[in-house]
């Protein structure tokens, strides 16, 4: 576990022996609920394979991807949530089948009081995914969807994405399945992809990069 949370690595007096102690290793299989909206958060959590996806649902349907948690990373509301005694406000999905270790709140709150070494490790995460956020809720609120659907798409490897639906991509980008549906059919018509079922294929890289808004060539 301290490959991949260095951060922990060596934690003083007897704080990492109370946390490996206290703590449960679970196995969720993909497409489990891991948290809805409301509930309460009763465990940190250290994920140490698969990967989770922490978004938000509207009733109508509509979803928008806050970020994902994978090895090596937390749950920044998952940490708001036992600091605050708040309920969960978002979604979590297992994307990937997860091993995860679970840090019950009174012992991950004792912790915190403790060990100034744990304190540091928690809001470093918390304060890393804080940034993310803003920064993707800056990108939907100030980008197009042009622009952001082509900064997706280019995220592809080898010129393209596979295993991906419109409803995916809506919610990556903060927009309508329907929305999604038509620009692409736009950018086909374009000739800047080619768009099949669960893969789209890049065809022009260097025009829907001028898209994009990207400055590289």
């Amino acid at each position: 576990m301290e490959q991949l949370y260095p951060g922990l690595k060596d934690l003083n007096d007897g704080v990492g022996i109370r946390l490996i102690a206290a703590s449960q290793t679970v196995k969720v299989p993909a497409g489990a609920i891991a948290f809805q909206k409301g509930d309460a958060c009763k465990n940190f959590i250290l994920v140490l394979a698969g990967r989770v996806r922490v978004q938000l649902s509207s009733e109508g349907g509509r979803e928008v991807i806050l970020y994902r948690v994978q090895p090596g990373g937390t749950c920044a509301l998952t940490t708001s949530c036992i600091i605050g005694k708040e309920e969960y406000p978002a979604e979590a999905v297992i994307e990937e089948d997860v091993t995860a270790l679970m840090i019950p709140d009174s012992v991950f709150r004792q912790a915190l009081l403790d060990s100034e070494q744990f304190r540091q490790f928690v809001f470093q995460g918390f304060s890393r995914r804080l940034c993310a956020i803003v920064s993707r809720m800056e990108n939907v609120a100030l980008k197009t969807i042009d622009e952001r659907l082509a900064q997706h798409l280019l995220k592809g490897d080898d010129n393209s994405l596979s295993k991906i639906t419109h409803q995916v991509l809506a919610a990556e980008i903060g927009t309508a399945r329907e929305v999604v549906s038509r620009k692409l059919k736009r950018f086909e018509s374009n000739g800047l992809i080619r768009s099949s079922r669960g893969r789209v294929e890049i065809i022009d890289r260097e025009n829907l990069q001028l898209l994009s808004g990207a400055t590289d060539p």
